[in-house]
């Protein structure tokens, strides 16, 4: 006789929709880069779907984290070859990796980086790992003769991602959506840098086809979804909670600790805040800054031109289990939006692991951005304009903060509860 349960389970099984996931970013890679693609896939594998992986073989990371492929739960994950203008950077210019801030000019480099980032957003189109395109496609194909793909998922920046995934789902008739974590050509380096016209006219032309070609256009915050032509919903970055689960807070008795985990560009260096620590520290050391991650040339030899580094600790990457507990070990947690045109709609992957986190959050930034917004309603720290002092003082020697609260709704399972419908959506009207 055939066990029952088995029946069910089989019966569950077939029931599966297969979506196939288009994503450069993806274990080993480390970093936020990573994270919203492979939460997705986690919690869409727990609600019915199997997530099918298109990636990049040996690709061109910023940082590495090989304790993520835990999170890898026995998907088909297919590598295809790539041909990465920063991979010939870096052997030119003697590096392992591309720093997430290379497209930021620092005061001490030389010509040949100069060189390398004019050549690179003048006449590689739309990015530096546009030579991923030509064998994903053709692997692609593979994917899509060996299984019955229900729908295309595809997640950018890298923008060339967002090409393959087009021409996947046009040539074979299939519906696709189309998630942006940044904007494309409305990102603030394109305007710390002069490019050809013709060049961003063209990078318009292909982001224009892009969302043109989409079902569904996705992005992570409102007002990103404005600087975009055509119909986006939002869906957040987020928390996983089983990320926090046995982890207990440590935070140091003797000093305060206040942590920037990330990557830190040269337009969000917290010149005023470090000098605001500064001053506290001048008659003890009490406060202790450690700026965790990838942190740009001109922040670091600011910090010792002004003599920050009896305060500040820089530190470089950390797997992200160890981010998570060193989030909770903080007494305060730095965010700083990068202070440039059109940052109201910042709205880093990390602040909700902070929020989660529960350690208070100091946020460095627009009051009337999104990220603001979101800290303001989950009452999860204070938010201070760049030139802010005295508020800031008084934040840190406050000695009452009231709890976090309306975290629960940023966790990746209920953001993957929330693309599950549009996706559902998507298919109904296009098989309609």
């Amino acid at each position: 006789m055939v066990n029952p349960h088995l029946l069910v389970l089989r019966k569950n099984i077939i029931k599966l929709k297969k979506i196939l996931i288009v994503t450069y970013y993806w274990p080993p890679s480390g970093g936020p880069g990573v994270q919203r693609v492979l939460k997705f896939c986690k919690y869409l594998n727990e609600t019915g779907w199997e997530p099918i992986i298109l990636t990049v073989e040996n690709g061109d990371f910023p940082v590495f984290d090989y304790t993520l492929k835990k999170d890898v739960h026995g998907y088909k994950v297919y590598k295809s070859k790539s041909y990465s203008f920063h991979k010939i950077f870096n052997s030119l210019n003697k590096k392992s990796t591309t720093p997430t801030f290379q497209l930021s000019s620092a005061k001490q480099e030389g010509f040949l980086i100069k060189l390398f980032r004019w050549i690179r957003l003048n006449m590689v189109i739309p990015d530096g790992r546009v030579g991923w395109y030509f064998d994903s496609v053709n692997v692609g194909k593979k994917i899509l003769g060996e299984n019955k793909i229900d729908a295309i998922f595809s997640s950018a920046p890298p923008y060339t991602t967002h090409l393959i995934a087009k021409n996947l789902a046009l040539s074979n008739n299939l519906p696709w959506i189309a998630d942006f974590r940044d904007p494309w050509t409305d990102r603030f380096y394109n305007y710390e840098n002069k490019r050809w016209w013709i060049t961003s006219k063209l990078d318009k032309v292909l982001e224009d086809s892009v969302i043109n070609s989409a079902q569904k256009c996705v992005t992570v915050s409102k007002e990103i979804s404005r600087s975009f032509i055509g119909d986006f919903k939002v869906i957040h970055n987020g928390y996983d909670e089983e990320d926090f689960l046995n982890v207990c807070p440590e935070k140091e008795k003797e000093n305060v600790v206040i942590r920037y985990i990330g990557t830190m560009t040269k337009l969000q260096n917290p010149k005023n805040f470090f000098d605001v620590i500064s001053k506290l520290n001048y008659n003890q050391n009490k406060y202790k800054v450690e700026l965790i991650g990838n942190i740009h040339p001109d922040v670091k030899v600011y910090i010792q031109n002004q003599g920050f580094e009896k305060f500040v600790e820089i530190i470089s990457y950390v797997n992200h289990s160890e981010a998570i507990q060193k989030m909770v070990n903080s007494h305060f947690l730095l965010l700083v939006i990068p202070n440039a045109a059109k940052n109201k709609g910042i709205v880093t992957g990390k602040l909700f692991e902070y929020i989660r986190s529960m350690s208070k959050i100091i946020m460095i930034g627009p009051l009337d951005g999104h990220a603001a917004e979101i800290i303001n309603n989950t009452s999860s720290g204070r938010c201070f304009d760049y030139d802010n002092s005295t508020d800031i003082v008084q934040y840190l020697e406050s000695s009452k903060y009231p709890e976090t609260i309306n975290f629960e709704k940023y966790s990746r399972k209920n953001l993957t509860l929330e693309l599950i419908e549009i996706i559902k959506k998507m298919i109904d009207d296009y098989n309609k």
